[in-house]
């Protein structure tokens, strides 16, 4: 049972775990208002009206839900700002739902729970167990080694005492399993199990014979600094400066845009580079397949799904070296171009050498596609962690048997 469920990879790992076992996914909502909202507060009607249009949208957050087959519990909980004291949502989201996973746990008394994240669902889980008495699975997807426990001491305690009580850690990259047994996660608890990549079944059919005489240049996340957007902005201004001919089209939405928007116009990029919002997951899917070379040099990267979503599509991927994702990638085979974080110039080599090179770029997508289908496949994902759910059901079975003296 998952306590919390956000994110398209893990909507997608509960949904090939369907065939093994039964689950009831309870995703912990955070509800408290945005620091933009704050920032207008010497603004009173500017204040009320986003006020207004905050508290809209709780109302009319469903309770529950079903995705894909999947029953889903949205449980409202509230806790102070993210900056400071993010750390500590999991001991304000507990008692918020307890009474969702008593009331569950009574209805289909769960042999296991897998927590997403450390931060709030890895706490949530560990003071769940204490009535519960199932073995926990926490799967880190890397916040809590990049954000989590860097930002504060009582940040890095949370995750080292997580880590402690859990009976099996998942790690998404070597790079996350590294960074966390800096945290005093056990070597012998703590396993790596790539996330998925491959394309939906109905996309198989689509057509992937784009063919342009314009390069095709394609960023798929979340627009913050982190991501790294700006740098291949600059760098397509270099490229234009000499000669290149090219389109980048960027997707997602995020507290960058309006700078990166700026930034467009002000290197008179305006007619070559689209910002096209946030797309549901199914409707990314189409900007892949037409693109050319999929760029996203971001830094404090455990994985980066978007990645062996391109290689899926056979498109050839730059990234940012020292990342968990692209380095596991790249050690694989040459499927990815790593450049500097934060150097433009380095992206401009890595883009203008693969805009010169069509045939490296077709090697390096049949590479990656390959790649992808060999070892980042949600089938292959799910088999993983459901060999890992047997292990440690099997282990508490032995365990209570063996206590009540049924077992020699």
């Amino acid at each position: 049972m998952p306590p919390r469920a956000d994110g398209i990879f893990v909507e997608r790992q509960a949904y090939h775990l369907k065939p093994w076992c039964d689950q009831a996914v309870v995703v912990a909502v955070r509800v408290f208002p945005h620091l933009r909202i704050w920032k207008q507060v010497y603004r009173p009607a500017r204040f009320l009206q986003e006020w207004k249009k905050w508290k809209d949208r709780i109302v009319e957050m469903p309770s529950t839900g079903d995705v894909n087959g999947l029953p889903v519990f949205y449980v409202r909980y509230t806790s102070p700002p993210k900056q400071i004291f993010q750390s500590v949502w999991g001991f304000f989201a507990y008692p918020f739902l307890k009474r969702t996973l008593v009331a569950l746990h009574k209805e289909h008394h769960f042999d296991l729970i897998h927590a997403h994240w450390t931060v709030p669902s890895g706490v949530v889980a560990v003071l769940a167990q204490r009535w519960m008495k199932v073995p926990i699975v926490l799967t880190v997807h890397g916040s809590e080694v990049t954000y989590v426990a860097r930002k504060t001491l009582f940040g890095t305690a949370v995750v080292r005492w997580v880590l402690r009580k859990v009976s099996k850690v998942l790690a998404n990259s070597t790079w996350t399993a590294r960074e966390l047994s800096k945290y005093g996660a056990d070597p012998e608890r703590l396993s790596v199990i790539w996330l998925g990549g491959n394309r939906p079944k109905e996309l198989q059919r689509m057509s992937e014979g784009h063919k342009s005489e314009v390069v095709q240049l394609l960023t798929v996340g979340y627009l913050a600094k982190r991501k790294g957007h700006r740098f291949v902005i600059e760098a397509l201004r270099v490229l234009r400066d000499r000669g290149y001919v090219f389109e980048y089209t960027i997707v997602g939405d995020g507290p960058e845009e309006r700078l990166l928007r700026g930034l467009v116009d002000d290197l008179g990029l305006g007619d070559v580079v689209y910002f096209v919002g946030h797309k549901p997951h199914a409707e990314v899917w189409p900007y892949f397949l037409k693109c050319d070379i999929f760029v996203l040099p971001s830094w404090a990267e455990a994985f980066g799904v978007v990645y062996t979503e391109a290689l899926g599509l056979g498109k050839p991927i730059i990234a940012c070296e020292g990342e968990g994702g692209p380095e596991d990638l790249k050690a694989l085979g040459p499927c990815v171009e790593l450049v500097k974080p934060r150097d433009v110039q380095s992206l401009v080599q890595a883009i203008g050498d693969l805009i010169d090179d069509p045939a490296k770029r077709e090697d390096m997508g049949r590479t990656g596609r390959e790649i992808v289908s060999r070892y980042f496949t949600w089938e292959r994902n799910a088999v993983a962690t459901m060999e890992i759910y047997r292990d440690l059901v099997n282990a508490q079975t032995t365990h209570i048997l063996k206590r009540a003296g049924t077992m020699p």
